[in-house]
């Protein structure tokens, strides 16, 4: 066989262009780069000029600081100790604790560890440290997204245009503080697209197993690594079907290569094990290297003729098998299923995480329309160049940009990775536009094209980066402007700091007893966990379902009934035991409403639906879950408000089945204790409010106030306050 050397056709023509715009274009692409990281710090320079030191954003960041700061103290090797019943892993999920080693990925603590170490010994603080890394990730990511989209489309103007669109998006996984394993994913997706390019055009297998190399470090770093090798897997199995000349050698042994570093990660690291390769989607990296041994080495000695033919056949039978075993509950779940649009396979909790949803069409046209018709258009010309040419880039732009947009629409939680994706892929159509703009003022005037189409070219061109740059301007530079960490903003969606979350945090940390077990819906574990350095019972691992949902029917349970299960699931001790709820209310001279954008809001999108409530039931009765229907259910629970024509959804305060929860029955009690003389209204009484003045204003035999503590977020002097709230109430005994 001839060897595997098939030029895959560039989609642009080589034209020499001056030097002083190569010179123009890298001052351009730092230019670029370091807006793109301004960008990303603002959230800590906002922190300090509001006088407070650099927090982490968000929830998650947190685990991987607490890891790191216990591998600072004991030692590298540590990580490896971090299971239960190891002390340090029983403050997550109490009582069991958590095992680092089954439930957690190494890649990003270690890399935080090795790269900390020299600042250390300057005397920074792991803390900034760790606000600081997803800036430097995103300057490492968008130097990435210039290389790969270079190498793609062949043009310079292309993969700054590229560099700059992702630049300049909001993408919350890479702002200050945000540092999670996702961040280190968005960091080495570039890499991973850039070593396969490369290897894929050149076809030497030590360039794929570099490629493999990358891809590993992604996975022990982040699930997100099959988001690369299974796009790397199918353009390797489908190109036997496009190349016009291959050595099939060298296209197995290459593809064998980039196997091997994926396959010794799952084979050693015990969050995956050797089943993950059996009975997950580990298992493409011997599916891969033997459909094509297939191709190459038992096809032939079955037939001459039409191997291609049989070829296709083999991979729609894999495809369709491949497909029924997913949708009937085998070989993945969690978000891998979400995102390939299997959702009769998932548990109640996944359809309560924002995050785990489909994404909003309209939502995503608006802030990223303009980058998603760049890629559609980017995938046309892909499409044309592989069925005119049987171009292999375009083979790999093709499945590349498919793939990401298919997996988009199932799952806003690859909104920021699909993003980046897209900001690669445009380039190949921008690529060609420019060719066409660049073969007309650079080439030679023997050479240069009097069509039409250099003028169409600049024309889509400038459409398009305008386009995007007014839609960056408008919808995405703002949310950097004045982002705070979720920490002193109490993750209410406000701009304004306030302490609650703060006050709450050092209270645990200096008045209860380093035993003691703070109960909390499971997003603040964290928080709780490291920050107020006492034991959580779930947090944003959500390793334990089962725990969750008992955590949801506790929240939901009577006091008497709350107080029972939690020493008998939990296994808590009564004056050690406490439970924190919270949310933000607004108090008047007279009384006092509740705003339901905390754990109010979430009983009703969450802990009841995981507790076992049918809420759809209670809002919409036995009819369609349309607009005309709501209101239509018993309102139990939830409780439908119509007003200035629009519907909006919330707690049914008034209920009794709701005053009795322990979830609602604290804040009421807590309002009643922190506003003496006050009255509780469900809503703004002008807006339909009712009061809610259960049997002795919410007191309880089971759950006494421990500590309350409010910080205000707006006030009118005189008129109202609104106040975030956090309630600690400690349980006193248990029937």
């Amino acid at each position: 066989m001839a060897r595997a050397r098939q030029a895959p056709a560039r989609p642009v023509q080589t034209i020499t262009v001056p030097r002083v715009l190569v010179i123009g274009g890298y001052i351009v692409l730092v230019a670029i780069i370091a807006l793109g990281a301004y960008l990303r710090l603002l959230p800590v320079l906002n922190t300090i000029q509001n006088g407070y030191s650099p927090y982490l954003d968000e929830l998650d960041p947190y685990e991987a600081y607490y890891v790191v700061n216990y591998l600072l103290q004991h030692g590298p090797l540590s990580y490896l100790d971090l299971r239960p019943p190891n002390p340090a892993t029983t403050i997550f999920w109490h009582p069991w604790g958590r095992d680092f080693l089954t439930t957690e990925l190494p890649g990003l603590i270690y890399t935080i560890y090795i790269t900390y170490l020299p600042l250390r010994a300057l005397g920074v603080d792991l803390m900034l440290y760790m606000a600081l890394f997803p800036v430097i990730a995103t300057v490492i990511a968008l130097i990435g997204i210039y290389l790969v989209s270079r190498q793609i489309s062949g043009s310079m103007f292309a993969a700054i245009v590229s560099t700059a669109f992702f630049a300049f998006i909001f993408s919350d996984r890479t702002i200050a503080g945000f540092t999670v394993k996702y961040t280190m994913a968005l960091m080495l997706l570039p890499y991973a697209l850039y070593t396969f390019v490369k290897a894929y055009r050149s076809m030497k297998p030590l360039s794929f197993l570099i490629h493999g190399l990358v891809v590993a470090y992604m996975a022990i770093s982040s699930g997100l690594y099959i988001g690369v090798l299974a796009i790397s897997a199918l353009t390797m199995i489908i190109y036997p079907l496009v190349s016009r000349r291959e050595d099939g050698s060298r296209v197995l042994v290459s593809t064998a290569l980039m196997m091997i570093p994926p396959a010794i990660v799952f084979l050693l690291y015990p969050m995956y094990g050797p089943s993950y390769i059996y009975r997950s989607v580990g298992g493409i990296v011997v599916l891969a290297p033997a459909i094509l041994t297939i191709r190459y080495y038992l096809l032939p000695l079955l037939t001459r003729k039409r191997v291609s033919e049989l070829y296709l056949a083999i991979l729609i039978i894999a495809g369709v098998s491949l497909v029924a075993m997913i949708a009937i509950g085998h070989l993945v779940g969690g978000k891998v299923a979400q995102a390939l649009g299997i959702t009769h396979v998932l548990g109640t909790l996944s359809f309560t995480v924002a995050e785990y949803q489909p994404i909003n069409p309209s939502s995503l046209m608006s802030y990223y329309g303009m980058l998603v018709m760049i890629s559609i258009l980017s995938l046309l010309y892909a499409l044309y160049l592989l069925a005119s040419r049987r171009d292999l880039i375009a083979l790999y732009v093709s499945i590349l940009t498919l793939g990401t947009l298919y997996v988009l629409t199932n799952l806003s939680y690859f909104l920021s990775f699909a993003a980046l994706v897209m900001a690669i892929s445009s380039s190949y159509f921008i690529g060609f536009l420019a060719s066409s703009v660049s073969g007309r003022l650079f080439a030679p005037r023997r050479r240069r094209s009097s069509s039409i189409a250099p003028i169409l070219a600049i024309v889509l061109l400038i459409s398009m980066i305008l386009g995007q740059t007014y839609v960056s301007y408008s919808y995405h530079i703002p949310p950097y402007r004045n982002h705070l960490p979720m920490v002193l903003t109490s993750g209410i969606g406000i701009l304004t700091p306030n302490t609650a979350w703060l006050d709450a945090l050092r209270w645990m940390r200096e008045n209860i007893s380093r035993d003691s077990v703070i109960v909390s819906w499971w997003d603040y574990g964290y928080w709780i966990s490291v920050l107020g350095q006492r034991a959580s019972v779930a947090d944003g691992a959500t390793i334990n379902g089962t725990q969750i949902e008992i955590l949801a029917k506790i929240l939901t349970s009577r006091d008497d009934t709350a107080a029972k299960m939690l020493v008998e699931n939990f296994r808590v001790v009564p004056n050690k035991t406490y439970v924190l709820v919270y949310d933000t209310f607004v108090s008047t001279r007279n009384y006092v409403y509740p705003l339901n954008n905390a754990d109010a809001a979430k009983a009703i999108s969450a802990i009841l639906r995981i507790a076992g409530y049918d809420i759809d039931l209670d809002i919409f009765g036995n009819n369609p879950k349309t607009y005309e229907n709501l209101g239509k259910g018993p309102q139990r629970y939830a409780k439908v408000v119509f007003q200035d024509q629009q519907a909006s959804i919330r707690p049914g305060w008034e209920s009794q089945y709701i005053q009795n929860m322990l979830l609602f029955r604290i804040m009421i009690n807590g309002i009643y204790t922190a506003f003496p003389g006050t009255i509780f209204y469900s809503a703004d009484p002008s807006a339909g409010g009712t009061m809610v003045d259960p049997s002795d204003r919410g007191n309880m035999t089971y759950f006494k106030p421990a500590a309350i503590f409010k910080s205000a977020i707006a006030s009118v002097p005189g008129v109202y306050d609104v106040y975030v709230i956090v309630f600690i109430y400690q349980l006193v005994g248990a029937s």
